[in-house]
C-alpha cells in the first residue's frame, strides 16, 4: 500500500524525521533519504525535511541542490538559525564569502550565542581578508566559551595574520597550558606556536615545536612546508630544499610546497630544475588541473607566453567550470600582443563569473592596451562595485578617466598632495639617522638570502625578505616602529572629510600594519610599476641608498609615480619623482601607480616597505 496524506499522523512525521537524522548521524545518506522521500512525498513544504535533504546533498558534493532545499526550507520557516548557518557554509566551500558573511550575521541575529557561526564568519572575513572583523569574530565567540580551543587558535591566526606574532605566541602558549587531551589538536596548537615564533625570527625554537607536534601526529600536514620556510629564514636553505621536497613526497598535490619549492630554486638560479616538481607529478597525477595552472601562473611571470597559454588552455579543458585559466588565457594573450584573442578570453571569464572583480580589472586593463578608455572605466566600474576597496580597480578607473581627459580624475592620483615625505629623526639610542639605519642595514643582510628577486614579486635586480619584517622582533624596527606610527597618523589626520574619495572614506579612528618586507636592489636592480591591490595607505622606508641617486637629472634609484605597469597609451605618464635618501618615510595611497627607476652602482638601494589599513 502506498503512503497518502491520510496515512501519516504528525507523530509518524516526526518519527521519520528522528529516524533520518540518526540515519545522517551515522553518514547512512541512502536510508535517511528514503525516509525523507516519504515525508516529502506527502509533505513537500516540511521544512525540516528539506533542511534534512540539504545535508544530504552536502554530504554528496551536490552543492546545487543541497543550497535548493537550504532555501526552501528557510523560506518555509525563516527562523531557522542552524539552518542558515548551514547554508553559510555551504556558500563558504565555494568561496562565496560575502553571502556565506550574510547567512552567519542572520543566524547571529536569531541566537546571539550561537557560537559556531561566530566561528564561521570570523573563518569567511578572515578568507576576505578582512582580518579586524574576523578577530572580532573569534572574540565573540570566546566570550560566549572562554576555554573554547578551536576559537582561541583562529584568533592565534588572525593575530598572526595582522604582524602580531608575539600576541599570538602569549595566547597559543595559554592555550596550551590548559592541558589539551586530545593530541591531534595539542599538535596543531605546538605547530601554531612554531609559526608565530618562526614569524619572530626564533627559528630554533620554532624548529623544536614542529618537532614535537610531529611526534605526536607524524603525517600533519603543513609540518614539512613551516619548517622549509623557517630553514628558509634561518638561511638553511639545501635544508629547506629537503623539508620542500618531503612535503611534497607526503602530499604531491600540497600547491603551496610546489609554489614556495620552485621560488626557492629560481631564487637560488637552479634553473634546470625550476618547475620540475610539476612534470613529476603532473606524469602521476595528469588530470589535475592545479598543478597545469600553477605552472602555467610561473612561466607567464617568468614571460614565457607560448608555453604559458599552451598549459593556460589545457587547464582549462581540464577544469572546465574554472575561469581562472581562461582569466590566464586572457593575461598572457594580452602580454603577447594578441589583442582580440585576449578580448575573447575576457568575454569568457565574465559570462562565466559576472561578479569576479579581478577578471573585471584584467579585462579594464586590456581595454586600455587598445584604446578603449571609456569601455575599460566601465569594466573598472564593475569591479569598484563588487570589491569597492580593491585598489587596483581604483588604480585603473584612474587611469581611464585620464586617458580620457576628465578632470575629475585629479583629486583621485594628487601625488602633490597625497605623497608625502617624512624625513625622521633618530631613535631613541642613535644620534643621527645615519648610524641608526647602517645598524638597521646590517640586521637585515641576514635575511636578504637567495640570488635574485621572488618571480611574482616587482623587484627585479634584487632580493626580498621573508615573513611579516615588523612581527619578527627585531630591536631596531622596534624602535622604529613609533616614527613610523606617529608619520602614518599625521597622514591620515591631514585627510579630507569627502565620503567620495576612496582613499578618505575608509578612514577610520585606527590603524594597523597589514604585512611588511625589505627589498634589496642591486646594480641595474628596479621596482617594476604597480599598485598594492589589498592596501589601503603604502609606505617606503629608506634604509641605504647608493650614491648615483644624487645626480638629480638621471633619477638612478629615485621613486616614480602615475606610470602603469603596461602602455596604456597616456603621453608622460610619470607625475612625481622621489629623491629616496636614508632616514626618509614615504606615504601614499595604495592603489597609486609607483615604481623605481633603475639604477647603476656597486653599492645596494635597500627599504623597507610596508602596508597600513584601516581598523
Amino acid at each position: 500500500m502506498s503512503d497518502t496524506l491520510n496515512a501519516f499522523t504528525p507523530a509518524q512525521v516526526k518519527a521519520l524525521l528522528q529516524q533520518a537524522l540518526d540515519h545522517l548521524n551515522r553518514n547512512d545518506f541512502s536510508h535517511a533519504e528514503a525516509a525523507l522521500s516519504r515525508v516529502l512525498a506527502n509533505f513537500p513544504a516540511e521544512p525540516d525535511a528539506l533542511q534534512f535533504m540539504g545535508l544530504i546533498r552536502r554530504g554528496q558534493n551536490q552543492h546545487a541542490e543541497a543550497e535548493e532545499f537550504y532555501r526552501r526550507s528557510l523560506a518555509i520557516r525563516p527562523e531557522q538559525p542552524h539552518v542558515l548557518h548551514n547554508l553559510g557554509n555551504l556558500l563558504a566551500v565555494q568561496d562565496r564569502n560575502e553571502e556565506a558573511a550574510a547567512q552567519q550575521r542572520a543566524a547571529i541575529a536569531l541566537k546571539h550565542n550561537y557560537i559556531e557561526a561566530h566561528l564561521m564568519l570570523g573563518h569567511v572575513l578572515r578568507a576576505q581578508g578582512a582580518f579586524a572583523d574576523a578577530e572580532r569574530s573569534y572574540r565573540n565567540a570566546l566570550r560566549i566559551q572562554p576555554n573554547y580551543v578551536f576559537a582561541k587558535q583562529s584568533l592565534a591566526v588572525v593575530l598572526m595574520d595582522t604582524g602580531r606574532a608575539k600576541d599570538a605566541e602569549t595566547l597559543l602558549r595559554q592555550t596550551l597550558a590548559l592541558g589539551i587531551g586530545d593530541k591531534r589538536q595539542a599538535a596543531a596548537l605546538e605547530h601554531n606556536l612554531g609559526v608565530a615564533l618562526k614569524m619572530q625570527q626564533r627559528g630554533d625554537e620554532a624548529l623544536a615545536l614542529f618537532d614535537a607536534a610531529q611526534a605526536k601526529v607524524p603525517d600533519m600536514p603543513f609540518v614539512d612546508y613551516n619548517r622549509a620556510g623557517t630553514l628558509q629564514q634561518m638561511n638553511r636553505l639545501e635544508e629547506a630544499m629537503f623539508c620542500h621536497q618531503r612535503a611534497l613526497t607526503r602530499n604531491p598535490l600540497h600547491m603551496e610546497a610546489h609554489r614556495d619549492f620552485n621560488h626557492l630554486l629560481y631564487r637560488l638560479e637552479r634553473d634546470g630544475e625550476f618547475l620540475r616538481s610539476y612534470d613529476d607529478v603532473m606524469a602521476l597525477y595528469p588530470d589535475i588541473g592545479a598543478l597545469a595552472l600553477d605552472k602555467a601562473d610561473f612561466l607567464f611571470r617568468a614571460e614565457k607566453f607560448d608555453e604559458a597559454a599552451e598549459l593556460y588552455a589545457r587547464t582549462a579543458m581540464l577544469l572546465p567550470q574554472h575561469v581562472t585559466p581562461h582569466d590566464g588565457l586572457a593575461l598572457t594573450h594580452a602580454r603577447a600582443g594578441r589583442y582580440a584573442d585576449a578580448v575573447r578570453e575576457h568575454e569568457i571569464v565574465l559570462k562565466m563569473e559576472p561578479e569576479n572583480a579581478p577578471a573585471w580589472c584584467n579585462y579594464a586593463q586590456t581595454l586600455l592596451r587598445v584604446g578603449e578608455p571609456k569601455q575599460a572605466l566601465k569594466a573598472a566600474r564593475e569591479a569598484l562595485a563588487i570589491a569597492r576597496a580593491n585598489q587596483l580597480a581604483i588604480a585603473l578607473m584612474g587611469l581611464a578617466q585620464r586617458a580620457m581627459g576628465d578632470a575629475s580624475e585629479a583629486a583621485l592620483n594628487d601625488t602633490e598632495s597625497l605623497v608625502r615625505i617624512f624625513d625622521l629623526d633618530p631613535p631613541q639610542g642613535y644620534a643621527d639617522m645615519e648610524s641608526f639605519n647602517r645598524d638597521l642595514n646590517e640586521s637585515l643582510d641576514r635575511l636578504h638570502t637567495g640570488k635574485r628577486e621572488y618571480l611574482d614579486q616587482t623587484q627585479r635586480g634584487g632580493t626580498q625578505t621573508l615573513g611579516d619584517l615588523f612581527a619578527m622582533g627585531n630591536p631596531l624596527t622596534g624602535k622604529l616602529r613609533p616614527q613610523i606610527d606617529k608619520s602614518v597618523g599625521a597622514y591620515i589626520a591631514q585627510m579630507k572629510n569627502d565620503a567620495n574619495h576612496p582613499l578618505f572614506q575608509r578612514r577610520a579612528k585606527g590603524f594597523a600594519m597589514s604585512g611588511s618586507w625589505s627589498t634589496r636592489l642591486h646594480d641595474g636592480g628596479f621596482h617594476l610599476n604597480h599598485v598594492h591591490p589589498t592596501g589601503w595607505i603604502s609606505a617606503v622606508y629608506f634604509v641605504g641608498v647608493p650614491d648615483s641617486v644624487q645626480n638629480e637629472t638621471a633619477k638612478e634609484g629615485w621613486l616614480k609615480f602615475g606610470e602603469p605597469s603596461f602602455d596604456s597609451r597616456i603621453k608622460d605618464p610619470v607625475r612625481r619623482f622621489v629623491k629616496p635618501a636614508p632616514g626618509r618615510l614615504v606615504l601614499f595611497p595604495s592603489y597609486m601607480w609607483h615604481g623605481t627607476v633603475p639604477f647603476h652602482s656597486p653599492d645596494t638601494r635597500t627599504t623597507i616597505a610596508f602596508d597600513i589599513a584601516p581598523s
